[in-house]
């Protein structure tokens, strides 16, 4: 493969550039989702609140159950297994619920937006 031209490094160069790893997680024994379902999502808010969980959440799909069709959780760290010790804590992982494919993952663009209204205390995320 080519080297990209100039124009384009430059504009790569000005963007975000942040690496984050990327699970896909297929569903593997579902039989005990909803027994660990709490302890998973009580892993999800620790590791968030620390700082290690980006973004997660299951695929859906009309008529499938929240994660019958697996889904994505996306780590903050700063190698592939350190990405994995983060993920090895989910209970949904450690009790073989779900399969993790794990992939390094560049994030350049994109953007939200935050609205707080203080006299309400109504807040809206887009």
């Amino acid at each position: 493969m080519s080297k990209p031209p100039e124009s384009a490094l430059r504009l790569l160069a000005g963007m975000l550039n942040k690496p984050l790893y990327v699970a896909l997680r297929q569903p593997r024994d579902t039989t005990r989702m909803n027994e660990l379902l709490e302890a998973h999502l009580r892993w999800a808010v620790a590791a968030e609140q620390r700082g290690e969980l980006f973004a997660s959440g299951p695929f859906v799909a009309e008529g499938a159950a929240p994660g019958a069709l697996g889904g994505m959780t996306i780590v903050r760290a700063g190698t592939e297994d350190g990405a994995r010790a983060i993920l090895a804590q989910d209970p949904f992982v450690q009790a073989g619920v779900v399969d993790i494919e794990l992939r390094k993952w560049v994030l350049m663009e994109g953007s939200f937006t935050v609205n707080v209204r203080f006299s309400d205390q109504r807040s809206r995320i887009l």
